[in-house]
């Protein structure tokens, strides 16, 4: 096993995703609401980002 140096099984703790962290995903396992609403920024950073890039792949030129 590899020690990532994260405990991925840890609870209301943000952190790379296990397999996807490669790409820049985070985690957060079963959140409070304190913890949800420290990140709201970083989902609706995502989310528009997100946004952007499909509207360049879907652009008529």
């Amino acid at each position: 096993m590899i020690d990532f140096g994260h405990d991925f099984t840890a609870l209301n703790e943000l952190m790379p995703h296990p397999i996807y962290g490669w790409m820049s995903w985070v985690q957060v396992l079963n959140p409070s609401a304190s913890t949800f609403e420290s990140i709201r920024p970083l989902i609706a950073e995502a989310h528009a980002k997100a946004i952007i890039k499909f509207n360049k792949k879907t652009a008529r030129k």
